[in-house]
């Protein structure tokens, strides 16, 4: 995992370094600006964001499924499930079909703690912070009348495309 986190890291300061040196060579110093700060604000934010998700994987360790999982007996007899309705016997009123499947959708349903508990990693401080910086760069971007959104958006790609990259290559070594 570390190995991981330090090739990403690598790659990241590689990308900013020669993505940056490459710009400003040939686009000047303003086009340097915009494609650091959309690099940097969506690296803040993938940042983030995987830190968020790695806490509720973490958290998450002593929790049990929603949902008793099938037997592996049963999932090997009837993968697609063709035989379940065999047991279960046949209803002709309306009025009950409605009942029964209307129980059936309250059970599947989450409760408002679940909810929460779910949504952590996407109202965590710490992507909100991330966001708040990508925010403020961009106004402040725009503020100095210097913003270039393609160049942003070149940035902004750069970060995520440049992390799958790593880790798709990590993956297969």
């Amino acid at each position: 995992m570390t190995t991981k986190i330090r090739n990403v890291a690598a790659v990241a300061v590689s990308v900013a370094l020669l993505g940056g040196a490459a710009i400003w060579s040939f686009l000047g110093s303003r086009s340097l600006l915009n494609f650091e700060a959309g690099f940097f604000s969506a690296l803040l934010v993938l940042a983030a964001t995987t830190f968020g998700y790695w806490q509720l994987v973490q958290g998450s360790a002593g929790s049990r499924p929603h949902h008793e999982p099938p037997c592996a007996t049963d999932r090997i007899d009837d993968r697609f499930g063709l035989w379940e309705e065999e047991g279960e016997e046949k209803i002709t009123d309306a009025a009950e079909l409605f009942r029964q499947q209307k129980s059936r959708i309250r059970k599947g349903r989450r409760d408002f703690g679940t909810l929460l508990k779910t949504a952590k990693p996407a109202l965590s401080i710490y992507r909100l912070g991330a966001y708040a910086v990508l925010v403020y760069a961009l106004f402040e971007l725009v503020s100095q009348n210097i913003f270039e959104p393609v160049l942003y958006l070149l940035g902004a790609g750069a970060a995520p495309a440049a992390t799958a990259v790593t880790l798709w290559i990590s993956n297969r070594s």
